[in-house]
């Protein structure tokens, strides 16, 4: 008999699983009627399989819960990422058109009023920088120029002549660097100012600075000449 009770514990998972042949399944059915320890060992695998059937749907629903807890997380997760790059974007964009660190930099001398302080609060529209380009062009030719001398100047570039190098006091000048930079342009049909903000050094043939001025905010008004092109007419900057 116990050697017959092993055989049959042997082949018990097979035949639960009915993976024996047929004689087998008849010898285990035969012995689980005499032996209860047999027929016990049987039922506890039935109940374990009952278990794990049960347990399956519970597991299937813990792991769609975990899955949408997870896409959850992730939804919040772009929002709060979708949220700050908007933030960051208007942040960016108001500081581009509305650049108050430039009030604050020229607010720190007493040479400029106010109101003139207060035109940098905005850049200017589309349009008016676009026309502003045409009276950088003839800034940038005055600063370059270090080939004419004070009274040729002034009748070349009128106000802006005092950007560029007069040969009869720089005769030894051999080119300039410099940098432009348009701050804020306000134009109306005839007449507007700008704001710039420049740097230039005057370079002699040894390569040696001979003159030069850094980070220098510069208000100028302009008024359109008889032929329509705009021209300086006036240049406030700090001595």
């Amino acid at each position: 008999m116990k050697n017959e009770c092993s055989f049959v514990r042997d082949v018990l998972p097979l035949y639960f699983e009915n993976m024996v042949s047929e004689d087998t399944a008849t010898f285990v059915e035969e012995h689980l009627k005499t032996c209860s320890e047999c027929a016990a060992e049987l039922e506890a695998m039935k109940a374990g399989k009952q278990i794990d059937e049960a347990a399956a749907p519970q597991d299937k629903n813990d792991a769609n819960a975990l899955v949408a807890i997870k896409k959850k997380i992730q939804k919040k997760k772009w929002v709060a990422i979708s949220i700050t790059a908007v933030c960051l974007l208007a942040i960016v964009t108001f500081i581009h058109y509305f650049p108050i660190y430039r009030i604050i930099k020229v607010g720190g001398t007493s040479y400029f009023s106010g109101s003139e302080i207060a035109k940098l609060a905005y850049i200017g529209s589309v349009t008016d920088r676009a026309e502003a380009q045409s009276i950088l062009r003839q800034a940038d030719a005055a600063f370059h120029d270090c080939k004419h001398t004070s009274a040729e100047n002034e009748e070349l570039y009128g106000v802006l002549s005092r950007y560029a190098t007069a040969t009869d006091r720089w005769n030894d000048v051999s080119f300039v660097n410099h940098s432009l930079e348009l701050w804020s342009a306000h134009l109306d049909d005839t007449e507007g100012y700008i704001w710039v903000y420049y740097s230039y050094e005057a370079i002699n043939s040894e390569g040696q600075v001979v003159s030069g001025s850094k980070n220098i905010p510069s208000l100028w008004t302009v008024e359109k000449d008889t032929t329509g092109e705009w021209v300086v007419t006036g240049i406030k900057e700090h001595p």
